[in-house]
């Protein structure tokens, strides 16, 4: 391997002796780092987990990213609650009147093309992360006109068509009480729209949450194409709920009728089993309501059973399950990098001219 340039050789030497630790970056079902004299637990695993991806070079940077947002998870105690559905099912408008206010951009054309998170601030901010090392995009202030505006440059179709930008993703801080307790609310891309890449994307980032709200209406009430998404939304979201929109155009007999058959239809065609939770709401009357401060009308919108469940609690189980869902994160990183030092390993050993030996992966 005399050919090799001096560069080539250090990347090889460096990976040869990174090679020789990595039995000590290993996930077990307890979340654990065997083999390895640092700290256990999931700090030191997520630590040692950015410290090999930092040697694999810049083609790891989204990887990396996605650790230190785990890393920053863990330490916050935060908790990922995506709201997911049909494109025009009221998922912004639902989001906005949990925030209390019209944060979030609507549209009546298929909008949200960016995983949008919601989280606690003292402040109102926004910022934009973008795929690759582009600068960060950021904006404050109290204005949320201007702040819509700004996010409208990011997350829409109209103004980002198929993600042309290059946005990872975007965070809006904001001093709501229900964020506080450590929930994050993510507004995902509209699946069943004319833009196929926002199911993929949706189904893409799924991984990434906890639990997830999946969001139906009465106009009609379940589609095909729902439950198709449900079907493959089952193997990666451990924990589902459901909430039927515009159910103020509904008698209280029709939402009980209503009821009745999207529970049909999720046991029957989706696969799940038993009594799944299903909640009736008027994501319209509860921004209304927000906005107007008429408590009879928010109790009204069925917005307050919905915080109650959720946010007193479903919370408390979110954490019990939020190990388990971090390692199940984490494994397929550890995949490519055991594959990838693997690969290098038998380089770099006819490189030094030492024998070669495949590491257990046990």
């Amino acid at each position: 391997m005399d050919h090799l340039t001096t560069p080539t050789r250090r990347l090889l030497e460096g990976f040869f002796l990174m090679s020789q630790s990595k039995q000590g970056w290993r996930i077990n079902p307890g979340s654990q780092v065997e083999n390895d004299p640092a700290p256990q637990g999931l700090p030191a695993l997520l630590q040692q987990t950015l410290a090999h991806l930092e040697k694999l070079g810049p083609d790891f940077i989204p990887d990396r990213r996605k650790i230190e947002a785990l890393q920053e998870r863990l330490a916050m105690e935060r908790f990922h609650l995506a709201v997911l559905g049909q494109f025009k099912r009221g998922k912004s408008t639902l989001l906005n009147a949990l925030m209390g206010e019209e944060i979030l951009p609507t549209s009546v054309v298929p909008l949200t093309a960016i995983p949008t998170f919601l989280l606690w601030g003292p402040d109102v901010r926004a910022r934009v992360t973008f795929l690759n090392d582009h600068p960060r995009a950021e904006i404050s202030g109290k204005e949320t006109t201007a702040l819509t505006a700004f996010l409208a440059q990011f997350v829409t179709e109209a103004d980002n068509p198929a993600n042309r930008k290059g946005v990872s993703h975007v965070e809006v801080f904001y001093p709501a009480p229900l964020l506080q307790q450590g929930v994050v609310l993510i507004d995902t891309p509209g699946i069943g729209s004319t833009f196929r890449h926002n199911t993929e994307a949706t189904l893409n980032f799924l991984p990434q949450c906890d639990a997830a709200l999946f969001l139906v209406s009465a106009d009609p009430p379940i589609t095909e194409v729902e439950v198709e998404f449900l079907k493959a939304v089952r193997a990666k979201v451990t924990r589902l709920f459901f909430i039927i929109n515009k159910v103020d155009y509904l008698s209280e007999e029709e939402r009980d009728t209503l009821v009745r058959f999207v529970r049909n239809v999720l046991r029957e065609q989706v696969g799940i089993t038993g009594d799944p939770p299903v909640f009736r709401v008027s994501a319209r009357q509860g921004l209304e309501a927000r906005k107007s401060g008429n408590p009879d009308l928010w109790a009204q919108s069925g917005l307050e059973e919905v915080r109650r469940w959720f946010f007193e609690h479903e919370l408390g189980e979110m954490a019990r399950t939020f190990d388990l869902r971090v390692t199940e994160v984490l494994r397929p990183y550890q995949q490519r990098a055991d594959d990838l030092i693997e690969t290098v390993r038998k380089a770099a050993a006819e490189l030094f001219d030492v024998p070669y030996h495949a590491l257990s992966r046990a």
